[in-house]
Order: structure tokens, then sequence, then C-alpha cells
């Protein structure tokens, strides 16, 4: 695996491990009564992208293409609904969040990524000679 896409995995593992701390102290919040957080709870589909794109990070090692495609499309997707929540609320997330998926979805773009998640041709092997 090329350095560029060893570095994106753990970019993105990152990113899946803080969606999922977040979304436990978003639970523990609810759980404790907290009113406040209920507004919080229109960030979960921005926590299931970020989780999707750690286990399709995960599905790394089968080199299909469109596990690399699918990856780009979560990757762009994650600033996109943090800037839907701007519009509306008014919060910079996807102040940092757009940065970060940029960087993951241009190391995904980049050769070495696509020669890698491009399958292998095989050679075609001769047929046996047949019984006479």
């Amino acid at each position: 695996m090329p350095l560029s896409l060893k570095f994106a995995r753990n970019l993105i593992w990152l990113q899946a491990t803080i969606a999922l701390i977040s979304v436990v102290m978003l639970i523990l919040a609810l759980a404790a009564g907290f009113d406040e957080n209920l507004e919080h709870l229109l960030y979960a589909p921005s926590y299931a992208l970020s989780l999707a794109t750690g286990l399709l990070a995960n599905r790394w090692r089968t080199r299909h293409p469109r596990v690399r495609l699918v990856t780009i499309a979560v990757q762009l997707a994650i600033p996109l609904f943090d800037l839907v929540y701007f519009l509306i609320e008014g919060t910079l997330d996807w102040i940092i969040t757009a940065p970060w998926s940029a960087l993951i979805a241009t190391l995904l773009l980049l050769p070495p990524a696509r020669t890698w998640f491009t399958p292998a041709v095989q050679e075609a092997q001769p047929a046996p000679p047949a019984a006479v």
C-alpha cells in the first residue's frame, strides 16, 4: 500500500474515532436528560458518514475500485452536511471538516491510489493439451 494511502487511512480512522466519541457523548448527554443537546441530533447524519468512512477504510484491502470511489463520495458529503448545518444554525464546523475531507479525497485521487485500487489483470493461462 502506498504511503499516501496509509496516511489517508489513518486520517479516516481518526475521523471515525472522533465521530464515535461524539456519538457516545451525545448518547450519554441524552440519557442524563440534558435538553439542550437535542439540537445536536442534527449532527447524526454527519457522524454516520464519518463512521461509514471508517468502515470503508477497513475494506481497502479488497482493492475494489468502487470502495475508493464510495470513500471519496462520502468524504465530499461530510463537509456538505456541515455546510447545511452552518446555514441552519450558524456553526463553523465545516471550516474544520472541509480541509480534512479535501485532504483525504485528494490523497485518494492521486495516481498511487488509483493504481492500488485497480484490479490486477490476470494473465491468461494456456489451455492444457487435449488428451488423445
